[in-house]
């Protein structure tokens, strides 16, 4: 492919640098609450504080919370979510001062921020196994997005060169985007069993991931093959090939573990699930990332259909 000139940088625009800052601290910030989320679900423990926005009537420091196994990780995982929401509400103020964009994808996580709190706080006053599934998968959207203002506010994203208009790079766009869906369908799949042990949502899961590999094998092929000049999209294409390898370790680990019942009580029965939940979505957000430089690379080509005629024969 033919690099033209960088497009205007202006990651120097007024607020962009705290902007990168707030995003990518609410992203390291947001990693860690995913983890600790799928450890309270693994260890069936969402309920250890029946109310909501309090724990037993505490805001912050309950009597007595460090003690208790389940207090400790469902009150632990409530105090990082005030962190994110403060982190967030940084993101938003820092993005108001972007146009455009920036300031549209800022304060949509901050809203997405605040309807993860009331989706967790739900869960807990209605007693709900549904609404627990939501939460988790929500999260992961919320640290997708993060990622996302992060990488589009970074030096890689304002240097990443443009191409002419080729077929094959809009297609990989497409096939991008379409990964990133089916990736999700994955982690609601995995949701759904998870929280609901049904076998249904076992095989669809087992299935889904098939098409799953095949996808993201088909990416990470694409990327590798690009020049140095498109360092950023080889370093993805290594990172998903890495991430899916691992992804799959743990989810047979996983299967062992829970379906199965090889491995019951101590650390492996609640960690194995919980690592697996937690690379789900680093590979979601990595996608995404990806996605969204395929589509900073070029603009879809004038003629829709002429590319789509000539995929086949490029790709």
């Amino acid at each position: 492919m033919t690099s033209s000139p960088d497009m205007p940088s202006n990651r120097n625009a007024p607020g962009g640098r705290a902007l990168r800052w707030a995003a990518t601290l609410t992203a390291v910030a947001i990693f860690p609450l995913v983890i600790v989320g799928a450890g309270v679900t693994s260890k069936g423990v969402g309920m250890a504080y029946p109310d909501w926005p309090t724990s037993a009537g505490h805001l912050v420091n309950p009597p007595q919370w460090w003690q208790g196994d389940g207090t400790r990780w469902e009150h632990g995982h409530r105090l990082i979510g005030w962190v994110v929401g403060m982190l967030a509400v940084l993101v938003a103020v820092s993005s108001w001062r972007r146009r455009g964009a920036m300031r549209v994808l800022g304060c949509a996580l901050l809203g997405a921020i605040v309807v993860q709190g009331v989706l967790g706080g739900l869960r807990v006053t209605e007693v709900s196994t549904a609404l627990a599934m939501v939460h988790g998968v929500w999260g992961q959207l919320c640290f997708c997005l993060a990622c996302a203002i992060a990488w589009m506010t970074s030096r890689t994203w304002h240097e990443l060169p443009t191409v002419k208009p080729m077929p094959a790079v809009y297609v990989l766009q497409r096939v991008c985007l379409g990964t990133t869906a089916a990736v999700l369908v994955q982690l609601v799949l995995g949701g759904a069993l998870r929280h609901f042990a049904a076998d249904a949502a076992l095989v669809a899961h087992l299935m889904w991931a098939v098409v799953v590999v095949l996808m993201i094998g088909w990416v990470a092929m694409w990327v590798l093959a690009q020049p140095a000049s498109l360092r950023p999209l080889v370093r993805f294409g290594w990172t998903l090939a890495a991430l899916t390898v691992m992804q799959l370790m743990l989810g047979g680990a996983a299967l062992v573990v829970t379906v199965m019942g090889g491995w019951r009580g101590g650390v492996i029965a609640w960690a194995i699930p919980s690592a697996h939940t937690a690379v789900g979505a680093l590979l979601l957000a990595t996608l995404a990332m990806t996605t969204l430089a395929a589509f900073r690379l070029q603009r879809a080509p004038a003629s829709c259909h002429n590319a789509r005629a000539n995929a086949v024969a490029v790709l």
